[in-house]
């Protein structure tokens, strides 16, 4: 209702006389008030003084009123003033924008008996009487004041017919009251305030008229025997008695029907009829009671059968009408909504505001007559917002054509949707596996055509990333040079059995080698449907095994297979995928992997090893390690890369793990470290070796206390010896002057060759200079003795010696000072005629003093 005058007070005392001026609005209602926008009275038919005393925010029919911005009837409440039981009529008051400023409340008091205005002067004979209740059970008028505002089952109320009313039944029918009294009952609904109306009138009063007549005839046949004789009254009992048995007969035949059905199986004995009009109508009427009771039973089973059925579907099933006002739900609708009586409530005010929303548009199609099939989430409300449901709503239609109403069928699909979900999951993250893994993966029917290709495959086939694979076929995609070594291994994948094998092809230019893997895919009877195709690129494997073929001490032969473990570790650290390769290396199928625990299938101690790489990699950062592993006897060195699994949502999902085996790598390793401390033509170590084992030794000797010495030696007039008989004699001589040094000294002493003729030696854990001079002299005889003999050819060859002697407790001399000390030692023997040795000692005159002392031999 727009009523916005210009001058408008609504504020206390001075709008009584306002609403005093209606005095019609006394005799409809027990109050007549003005609310504002928060609830609060600012206006009252009965006075002022409960202004500012009363506040209806937490009424349902004062939110109702201002969401919906119109009048609606509420359900029966009772007045926080005076206690009276009440029914409020509203209507708003909008201004010229369609607000709402004001609510008009008209209430109504239950307990008066003008609630129903004229209804109430209506008498159902002396003792029948109207009622009125909610949908809901609730007592809105009754004779019985006490029942108002209280459910109809109390004081047992609760009879059959008024039951079968609140679940929507409108009509007449037969029953008994709550005192026992057979009665007609009838209802009716009232749309606008969705209350039921009923009806209740003794069966004994309804049909006191007949009984009446019946008496009259009586006595009128007195009457008149008494005027006219006993002719007459023969002639008149002979003329009502057909009409009273047809009348007594139409009032019991159905009762006695009853009686009789229900005490017995038998079926009724056949009824004789007189030959007139009497019986024919008897026997018309016992026909249509018969028919009726028939087809009251094949209803009722009908309605059971339907009832139960409904029931038992897994779904929800429910029928509106064209109000969208419930006429039907399932016991499935019924425990959504805790039992609560739904028949006959409109749909808005049972689903909510937030759930009606959703489904509107859609019911409105339906009751255009479409049908409408959608997906939807539940209604959180309802405690089932993590689930998802299918909804069909189907027009009613009747025989016209018109829809009367739609019928709704709701699946719960939640297990059905998850199942789609986890598969594409599944789908999105074996693409995202075969994409990083360092090979080309594709799969092939058995008609080789191409069915599935990760990103490297579809580039060597020349397909971009969106491209379709239609029409795609092995040869093709690998072309005539591999498709023609790859062919004679076809037959061996098709009869079952997985097949490895090395191809070659031009890659940049140059020879390319990659090692192919057909793995047969088999169904469940064991029948080859496709294969999978994965090729490895060992182009760099393959040219490190020919570069290093020539020495099988430096190099070891590398395997064209380079094997490689490839497994997606989710946030729970369990393993989701993991390729072939662990049973190779696990020892475990892949399907004995997936669902494991990273600890179960790798050990306790390789998963606390891995514990902090694992963090970091879940973290978001990319982790490379090697680790070492032993699986059946077998010590496998493994290169491991973590790659957290980002997705669009910015968080780590899991880890793509790849484990190459770089062992012969290794191996090959170690090889090449020791061959660069290891001087070839003697055997002895070399430079770098001497220059790695001096420092460590010094440390020994401070930690020992023990004095050692170092010598620097030199073969004399080596140069001469090259120069006049060939540098391959040369070399023969270095090769015997290292043996004869080796055969001087102690196993635990060091003899290294640094440069040409130039030797050291390091004698640990001496005692005085003259353990090192006995040393010395045993080189220079067995340098003397026997003669060097080369190719038949007597070489003579003598021997320089420089000795630095070094006692821990009396000097701090590092490594670089000792080799110096040694090298001026060497050059003093020399000077002194060569083929002898000499030490360099510090000077012990003074202690400032610090030029050696030099002694020769």
């Amino acid at each position: 209702m727009v009523f916005w005058p210009k001058r408008t007070n609504l504020h206390g005392k001075d709008d009584y006389p306002f609403l005093e001026k209606h005095a019609s609005l006394r005799q409809a209602f027990d109050n007549v008030a003005f609310l504002d926008m928060d609830g609060n009275l600012v206006a009252n038919l009965n006075g002022a003084q409960a202004i500012g005393k009363v506040n209806v925010r937490d009424r349902a029919y004062f939110q109702q009123t201002i969401a919906s911005k119109a009048g609606l009837v509420s359900e029966p409440y009772q007045n926080r003033l005076n206690g009276l039981a009440q029914v409020a009529i509203t209507e708003p008051v909008l201004d010229h924008a369609g607000q709402v400023r004001f609510v008009i409340s008209g209430a109504i008091n239950l307990k008066d008996r003008n609630v129903l205005g004229t209804l109430t002067d209506i008498k159902l004979g002396k003792t029948g009487y109207l009622f009125v209740t909610t949908t809901d059970g609730i007592v809105v008028d009754h004779p019985r004041t006490s029942r108002i505002l209280n459910q109809i089952q109390a004081d047992g109320g609760g009879t059959p017919q008024i039951l079968r009313a609140l679940a929507g039944f409108q009509g007449s029918s037969e029953g008994v009251n709550d005192a026992g009294v057979p009665a007609l009952y009838a209802f009716d609904r009232a749309e606008s305030a969705n209350w039921i109306v009923g009806a209740m009138y003794p069966r004994k009063e309804a049909f006191a008229t007949v009984d009446a007549i019946e008496r009259g005839a009586w006595f009128g046949a007195f009457a008149l025997a008494l005027s006219a004789g006993a002719l007459a009254l023969i002639v008149v009992r002979r003329q009502l008695k057909p009409l009273a048995e047809l009348h007594r007969h139409m009032r019991f035949t159905k009762d006695a029907r009853e009686d009789s059905e229900r005490a017995t199986d038998e079926a009724p004995a056949r009824r004789s009829y007189a030959p007139d009009e009497i019986g024919d109508l008897a026997r018309t009427f016992d026909e249509l009671m018969a028919q009726r009771r028939a087809i009251e039973l094949s209803l009722a089973h009908s309605e059971a059968q339907v009832r139960t059925i409904a029931d038992n579907i897994p779904a929800m099933v429910s029928h509106v009408d064209a109000s969208l006002r419930y006429t039907f739900v399932n016991a499935h609708v019924r425990a959504l909504h805790n039992n609560e009586p739904l028949v006959g409530r409109l749909m808005p005010d049972v689903r909510g505001p937030a759930d009606f929303a959703v489904v509107e548009p859609h019911f409105t199609r339906a009751l255009a007559g479409e049908t409408v099939i959608l997906e939807k989430s539940g209604d959180p409300a309802l405690g089932i917002g993590d689930r998802t449901f299918k909804a069909h709503y189907i027009p009613d239609l009747d025989a016209e054509g018109k829809v009367c109403g739609v019928f709704s069928m709701t699946f719960d699909i939640t297990g059905e949707v998850n199942i789609r979900r986890a598969l594409k999951e599944q789908e999105t993250r074996l693409r995202d596996v075969t994409d990083s893994i360092p090979a080309l993966v594709g799969y092939f029917d058995r008609q080789q055509n191409c069915l599935f290709a990760n990103v490297r495959a579809r580039q060597m086939a020349g397909l971009g990333e969106g491209a379709p694979l239609q029409g795609t076929t092995l040869r093709s995609a690998l072309g005539r040079t591999v498709y023609t070594q790859l062919k004679p291994y076809l037959p061996v994948m098709f009869s079952g059995k997985k097949v490895r094998f090395p191809v070659r092809a031009p890659l940049h230019g140059k020879q390319g080698y990659f090692q192919v893997n057909l793995i047969p895919d088999k169904n469940l009877r064991g029948e080859v449907v496709g294969f999978y195709l994965m090729s490895f690129n060992i182009t760099a494997l393959k040219e490190a095994e020919l570069r290093q073929a020539e020495s099988e001490l430096r190099l070891r032969a590398i395997t064209d297979n380079m094997p490689a473990l490839i497994t997606y570790i989710d946030r729970d650290e369990k393993i989701t995928f993991a390729n072939a390769t662990s049973r190779d290396w696990l020892g475990l199928d892949p399907a004995q992997v997936l669902g494991r625990h990273i600890q179960e299938v790798a050990g306790r101690e390789v998963y606390v090893s891995r514990q902090p790489m694992l963090a970091r990699a879940l973290a978001g950062e990319r982790v490379e390690f090697e680790s070492r592993t032993q699986r059946a006897g077998f010590d496998r060195i493994t290169q491991v890369i973590y790659v957290p699994d980002i997705r669009g949502d910015g968080l780590t999902h899991g880890i793509f793990s790849l484990a190459l085996d770089i062992t012969a790598l290794k191996v090959v390793e170690h090889k090449l470290i020791e061959l660069a401390r290891l001087d070839t033509l003697t055997g002895l170590p070399n430079r770098l070796a001497f220059n790695e084992y001096l420092p460590d030794a010094v440390l020994r000797g401070q930690l020992t206390g023990h004095a050692i010495a170092l010598m620097f030696l030199d073969i004399d007039h080596f140069k001469a010896i090259n120069d006049t008989m060939g540098h391959a004699v040369g070399d023969a001589v270095l090769a015997e002057y290292a043996r004869r040094l080796q055969a001087c000294v102690r196993g635990t002493d060091m003899v290294a060759r640094l440069a040409g003729d130039e030797f050291v030696l390091v004698l640990e854990g001496l005692g005085t200079p003259e353990a090192a001079a006995v040393v010395a002299e045993k080189i220079l005889e067995r340098v003397h003795t026997p003669p060097f003999v080369v190719d038949g050819q007597r070489v003579d060859v003598t021997t320089s010696i420089g000795i630095a002697f070094h006692r821990a407790a009396g000097s701090s001399a590092t490594a670089a000072e000792l080799l110096a000390r040694a090298d001026v030692a060497l050059y003093n023997a020399k000077a002194a005629g060569r083929d002898r040795f000499a030490f360099f000692m510090p000077t012990v005159e003074s202690s400032s003093d610090s030029s050696p002392r030099r002694l020769e031999h």
